[in-house]
């Protein structure tokens, strides 16, 4: 046996051998070790930055250029819709004067003077009228795999990873926002994903504004119905808005069709002509109009033929 002098040699040689090859051994931090962030929270960060925007009179183009420059987002501008709210977006003259603001305060600024309004959609922000971003921000595809989890905390996550207001009624019951939920679904729209999650609970979600709440049926009838919740701003944009959205999305358009010659229509919904919709190239077949009849034609065959007019009979000469 070593004496004690040497056993401590030994044990220290010992040590200083293993030492490297435990702190090879420690995990060290990575990036990959990060939680993952979805291309839409990085969007959301970048509309918090500040950013310093000087502009005069300048195309919105010009604009968005500058905010593109500052913060590197991809901003999307639908130039359909806004053409057929009467804008030309080549046209458009915007002025901003703002010193570290953040750039989605910039962006509100330059847009805003035409009630335009902006989503952020995956790693793009798309520019549009307030009413088409909110519908194709709740269009847009998403992939969602639950196993056993709560409500309250799936909705919580589906939120965060597509930078939209998914919110949970908190007049729910505790027991409605702690059902657990199993799903998984590839490539669905986001407002199909929410309505599905709503369902396992007994829920129902309603849009107000900008925020889509999941809350109680009752609730969710009333909210639909309430003036205050959903004023007409606009009427005549709004009505607008709903048929550009129903005809791109290839729903049945709940207008008046005139004819306008073959292959042509106009499509009016009261005083407005949203002239040239039908006709514009896309996915949605659309099904060839048919002439209404000529209320002059009088050659079908189940009407009578024209009878000629009677002549009154002269009078007889007076004596």
């Amino acid at each position: 046996m070593l004496p004690p002098p040497c056993r401590c040699r030994a044990l220290a040689v010992v040590f200083a051998a293993v030492l490297p090859a435990f702190a090879s051994a420690a995990p060290i931090p990575t990036d990959s070790a990060k939680p993952d962030v979805s291309p839409a929270e990085k969007i959301k960060k970048l509309l918090d930055q500040p950013i310093t925007l000087e502009i005069s009179d300048q195309s919105l183009n010009a604009a968005l250029n500058q905010i593109r420059e500052q913060t590197k987002i991809n901003f999307v501008v639908d130039r359909f819709t806004i053409q057929q709210m009467g804008f030309d977006p080549e046209q458009l003259l915007v002025s901003a004067h703002l010193k570290d603001a953040k750039a989605r305060s910039c962006l509100r600024a330059v847009l805003s003077p035409y009630n335009l309004g902006f989503a952020i959609i995956g790693d793009t922000v798309l520019v549009s009228t307030d009413d088409m971003a909110m519908h194709r921000q709740m269009k847009q595809r998403v992939s969602i795999d639950l196993e056993k989890t709560d409500l309250a905390t799936a909705l919580k996550k589906l939120s965060k990873e597509t930078a939209t207001n998914l919110m949970l009624d908190s007049r729910v019951s505790a027991k409605e926002a702690k059902t657990e939920v199993s799903l998984e679904m590839d490539d669905v729209p986001l407002e199909t994903a929410v309505r599905l999650l709503a369902e396992t609970a007994g829920l129902k979600p309603v849009k107000v504004g900008n925020v889509f709440l999941v809350t109680t049926k009752a609730i969710a009838n009333e909210l639909r119905n309430d003036p205050d919740l959903n004023p007409p701003a606009n009427p005549q944009m709004n009505m607008r808005t709903e048929l550009l959205q129903q005809w791109q999305w290839g729903q049945a358009v709940p207008a008046n069709i005139i004819w306008n010659g073959p292959g042509q229509a106009a499509a009016v919904i009261g005083n407005i002509n949203i002239n040239g919709i039908l006709q514009q190239p896309g996915n949605i077949p659309i099904p060839p109009l048919e002439k209404p009849p000529d209320k002059n034609d009088q050659s079908g065959d189940d009407e009578k033929p024209a009878q000629p007019e009677k002549k009154a009979d002269p009078k007889p000469p007076t004596k």
